[in-house]
């Protein structure tokens, strides 16, 4: 009896020992880890269906983890993180927009990712340059950049230019010809040269773009400090005015898809957009349009004001290795990008064969792209495109640009002051 009750404590034992070693080699036993990502519905695109396909490939690849991905309404988006945040409960990874990174990284909601950095093949190289820059505030990178735009083309109609003795294949490439076109292109009530978007962030993207083109910008490039009332950007929103002449009333409360009626219909002849409208042009079979560099000042390259999607991991995460490991995997793929974006892909090689694919003029989206700067990375910067906004509005009404722009640059420097 005695040698038997041994006998079973000694393979008791053995058990013991070998059952973690079994465990260990079989990865199928051991706990999965859930990283759980955020993000936000960009278009018509499924973002849940989009993301299937990617998610498999990478749970095959990495059997240990599994994702988990909530779509939000773009409306609904920002208030969820932020409520997630503050509560201690964000996930382990989200979209953010390019606008929202350095508030996010100086309020230590999120972690840099240098340290993943230097030991991924991921580089800046192989991504849009500003989508990448985006990314860097206080000389750390934050996210890695999923997508992007730029505002934005000139798009025209060329029947009425054809029809005002201009050549549609010839558009505008200087300020000046723009000026020049606009003018003869416009034969009020019924025909308008041109329309702007005037309100909200669009006019922020737009005069970014302008000001930026003519060699200035909005703050230093510290962020210390506002420039946007020095000589280039002056001058710069001075032509903006000038153009806003050849446009139809009402730009200063015109937003963007009050302007695309403008142009669908036939009321005006050109418009500033961004690629993402094609879409819209190309459901009115009977608009002849054509697609051209948004101008900038002779000798001068345009630089359009990028906005996009970048991807992040949250402080609060329990998994931020597996996390980056998923993170890694959407911006090393080319053709995983192709699949979960409706806007451009960041990477260089996606981007590329996405604008070949679905865009009309591929080399000028392109171009102006690859051109395109982010706007101020700032954790103020809901303030500064505030103070920006409300400067065009006293220009639209009417108000001296010099002395708008010196307003506007009071408010900011406060802004900037007080962060």
């Amino acid at each position: 009896m005695a040698k038997k009750l041994l006998y079973l404590i000694v393979i008791a034992s053995m058990l013991l020992v070998l059952a973690p070693a079994a465990l260990a080699a079989d990865p199928s036993a051991q706990a999965t880890v859930t990283v759980e990502i955020w993000d936000m519905q960009q278009s018509d695109k499924k973002i849940l269906e989009a993301q299937q396909k990617a998610i498999a490939q990478f749970e095959q690849e990495n059997p240990g983890i599994k994702i988990n991905v909530t779509v939000f309404p773009y409306a609904e988006y920002r208030d969820k993180l932020l409520i997630a945040v503050q509560g201690g409960t964000p996930p382990d990874i989200s979209t953010l927009d390019q606008i929202w990174m350095a508030q996010w990284a100086a309020s230590d909601a999120i972690i840099p990712l240098d340290d993943f950095l230097a030991k991924s093949t991921l580089t800046r190289d192989q991504f849009f340059p500003g989508a990448w820059d985006s990314n860097v505030w206080g000389g750390k990178v934050w996210g890695i950049p999923l997508n992007n735009d730029v505002w934005q083309e000139l798009y025209y109609n060329k029947d009425m230019f054809k029809a005002a003795g201009l050549d549609p294949e010839k558009p505008p490439v200087d300020w000046d010809e723009l000026l020049e076109y606009a003018k003869k292109l416009n034969n009020p009530p019924d025909q308008y040269g041109i329309a702007i978007m005037g309100m909200g962030e669009m006019i922020t993207c737009i005069m970014d773009s302008f000001i930026r083109s003519n060699g200035g910008d909005i703050i230093n490039p510290e962020g210390t400090e506002a420039v946007i009332n020095k000589p280039e950007a002056v001058e710069a929103l001075k032509f903006l005015k000038e153009l806003e002449a050849y446009a139809p009333p009402g730009t200063a409360s015109r937003n963007e898809s009050d302007a695309v009626a403008l142009f669908t219909s036939g009321k005006v002849a050109m418009i500033l957009a961004g690629s993402w409208q094609q879409d819209t042009f190309k459901g009115f079979p009977e608009l002849n349009w054509g697609v051209a560099m948004t101008p900038a000042p002779k000798g001068k390259i345009f630089r359009g004001t990028l906005g996009g999607w970048n991807l992040s991991i949250y402080k609060a995460s329990k998994h931020p290795n597996e996390a980056w490991k998923y993170v890694e995997f959407l911006g090393a793929n080319k053709e995983v990008q192709k699949t979960v974006n409706s806007l451009i892909p960041a990477r260089l090689d996606a981007g590329k064969e996405f604008i070949e694919e679905l865009r009309v003029g591929p080399q000028i989206i392109f171009d102006t792209v690859n051109n395109g700067l982010p706007r101020p990375l700032s954790k103020v910067y809901f303030d500064v495109s505030k103070a920006q906004q409300d400067m065009m509005q006293e220009i639209w009404a009417g108000g001296d640009v010099q002395t708008a722009a010196d307003n506007a640059a009071m408010v900011i420097n406060e802004v900037l002051m007080a962060q």
